[in-house]
């Protein structure tokens, strides 16, 4: 016997005519798919974000430990974000002279959204290397960003690191100068975060 199927995914209705059991493999299936596509988004549990800075032959480093962020493998989407007010340098005098260059009472964010340019294969229990290719917004201007993630299996979810150089004068800054020396251009950026599947 046929019996007429209707039934709604993603707000499109489809009717069917089939026997019982090709039905309940069916809904079997849409369930499983549905459920798939719901675990291929992971969102940062815990993780950093930082900078290092060279001044003549000192460095310093920049960190916040208030990322947020997500992966959705099955959209391709990839936002990381940090409150530049978190970020800290161990140096309470230079961390507020940061604050005023960057602004961060008018630019409050740091951001990075993109997607994936490769596909990541979860049945590999092992390092992989994906590139993405978005646009990385900091104090208030935005530049086309093309970067390598590695994502690496942990118990209970992905390790995340990715790294990559910026100038400042890209985004509108000038190099920062005290006592005649001045910082370097180029600055080292950095995201190291566990992912995990969102509920």
């Amino acid at each position: 016997n046929l019996i007429i199927v209707e039934y709604n995914l993603n707000n499109k209705t489809m009717k069917f005519k089939r026997s019982p059991s090709i039905i309940i493999l069916s809904l079997t299936f849409i369930l499983f798919s549905n459920s798939f596509i719901n675990a291929q988004t992971y969102v940062v549990d815990h993780g950093t974000a930082f900078f290092k800075a060279k001044v003549s032959i000192n460095s310093y480093k920049g960190t916040s430990d208030q990322l947020n962020g997500f992966i959705n493998f099955e959209t391709g989407e990839v936002e990381f974000s940090i409150s530049g007010k978190s970020i800290k340098t161990s140096n309470k005098k230079r961390d507020k002279h940061m604050y005023e260059i960057i602004n961060v009472e008018e630019h409050s964010m740091v951001s990075f959204k993109g997607n994936l340019i490769d596909f990541y294969d979860e049945s590999l229990k092992e390092k992989q290397t994906l590139k993405v290719k978005g646009h990385f917004t900091f104090v208030g201007a935005t530049q086309e960003l093309e970067l390598e993630i590695d994502l690496s299996p942990e118990l209970i979810g992905l390790r995340l690191h990715t790294n990559w150089t910026l100038l400042i004068t890209d985004y509108n800054l000038e190099r920062p100068s005290k006592a005649f020396m001045t910082v370097k251009d180029e600055h080292q950026m950095g995201v190291d975060a566990l992912l995990v599947r969102e509920n």
